[in-house]
């Protein structure tokens, strides 16, 4: 039987593990799955279409699985929010659900979110994901495997954020960061490769070299995007993560980050 506290509050139409454990005054409700090995340490509320997987640890005061924010959701509505395996939801943590019936929020595996974070709706977060203290993402925004978010930054609605990324503290961006680079600012500076998380994953030293090719060409310098990215073809090795973010760029809907007005400048004249 699942250990569940006698302050709890859970509908008996909630499905819980037989091995999760529910702490003191939380409270689940009926349409929530909670996963094998999951922990609700004190204090938290779990309500909407959510599932939990196995392993997850949620500290007091998160909320999970509440109306989005939204002018357009319209109560009644049915969307989800779907939480993976072994992830750290610290306190204060809030992840609403989908704004548009049918529609989820989704949270992959091993992903830590720490004090005060917040994931909009129908935002998608990969796997190994680090959010810090208060990072804040809008609705629709997706963030790839191993990106760290640093405390206090903003990410607007509908923008990108590509594997391996990191933002700094305090930046905010509405247009998508490539994968492997670290932005720092309001729509700042890409200041570099993030090199740390690279090394931490054994990516290969040429690897990381020609990465660091790729920041150069496309970020320093005053050429337009499409310029820029064809030095990247012609000039750096087409190694599979070379090619990750090339494709980035291309598919972005948004557009980049570009980290130089005279870049912008350039932008504007063709």
């Amino acid at each position: 039987m699942a250990i569940i506290h006698p302050t709890a509050v859970v509908d008996p139409k909630a499905t819980v593990a037989d091995d999760a454990v529910i702490g003191p005054f939380c409270v689940v409700g009926p349409n929530v799955t909670i996963g094998s090995r999951t922990r609700l340490i004190a204090q938290c509320h779990i309500t909407g279409q959510t599932t939990l997987g196995s392993g997850n640890v949620v500290y007091p005061c998160a909320c999970l699985g509440f109306e989005p924010q939204d002018y357009g959701f319209a109560q009644g509505t049915e969307s989800f929010l779907r939480i993976g395996n072994n992830n750290v939801l610290r306190e204060g943590v809030t992840i609403h659900v989908g704004t548009k019936a049918g529609t989820e929020t989704v949270v992959g595996d091993s992903n830590f979110l720490m004090v005060g974070s917040h994931l909009g709706h129908n935002c998608r977060i990969g796997n190994q994901v680090i959010m810090a203290n208060c990072a804040l993402m809008a609705g629709y925004v997706s963030v790839d495997d191993g990106c760290f978010i640093s405390g206090l930054t903003a990410v607007r609605q509908f923008c990108r954020i590509g594997r391996f990324a990191m933002m700094w503290g305090l930046s905010a961006i509405s247009k998508d960061l490539p994968p492997f680079m670290i932005v720092n600012g309001r729509n700042g500076e890409i200041v570099g490769v993030n090199v740390v998380a690279l090394r931490r994953r054994n990516v290969p030293a040429a690897t990381i070299n020609a990465l660091r090719q790729v920041h150069t060409l496309f970020f320093r310098g005053s050429r337009s995007v499409k310029k820029a990215l064809d030095a990247v073809k012609a000039e750096v090795p087409p190694l599979p993560e070379v090619q990750e973010f090339i494709r980035f760029v291309e598919t972005s809907e948004r557009g980049v980050l570009l980290g130089r007005d005279t870049r912008q400048a350039a932008e504007q004249a063709e």
